[in-house]
């Protein structure tokens, strides 16, 4: 399966073995608690992630028989399906182009410009306070010597 299934739960890295289980798990639980299959958005509550992260993680989920799903007009109702085939999936964090891991390095090179940008700007301030107080003295030099002048 390689890297058709990147791991994105809750933001972290985590190989798509362990995300598989984790998923499954709270599917099973809400299941065990409310009685009946649970909707998509309950097991996003639950996990702490996105609706969106939960519909990608599902629908993969999905092709590999894992989780089956019971749409309605209003819901999508999920219950687990071959969890055997959970074992199929790998265990380690691929080396391939994680989302998880690009939105980290996104993040950082951000934090870097921002950094960046907000020394710019303290230094412009900077800058903009000296020539202010040089115009000021000035000023006031002029001053001193018109009143000089008229006296």
């Amino acid at each position: 399966m390689g890297s058709f299934y990147d791991a994105i739960i809750i933001g972290k890295i985590m190989d798509a073995y362990t995300e598989a289980h984790l998923f499954v798990a709270a599917t099973r639980v809400l299941q065990h608690q409310g009685g009946c299959p649970p909707d998509i958005e309950e097991v996003c509550a639950m996990l702490r992630i996105s609706g969106e992260v939960g519909h990608t993680v599902c629908r993969k989920l999905e092709k590999l028989g894992i989780i089956t799903t019971l749409a309605d007009p209003f819901s999508i109702k999920l219950s687990v399906g071959n969890h055997l085939a959970i074992e199929t999936l790998p265990k380690k964090v691929s080396e391939g182009n994680l989302l998880a891991r690009e939105l980290e390095k996104f993040q950082a090179e951000k934090k870097n410009t921002d950094e960046k940008v907000a020394a710019i700007q303290t230094e412009l301030a900077e800058k903009r306070q000296a020539l202010f107080n040089d115009i000021e003295a000035k000023f006031k030099k002029e001053m001193g010597k018109n009143k000089k002048k008229e006296e």
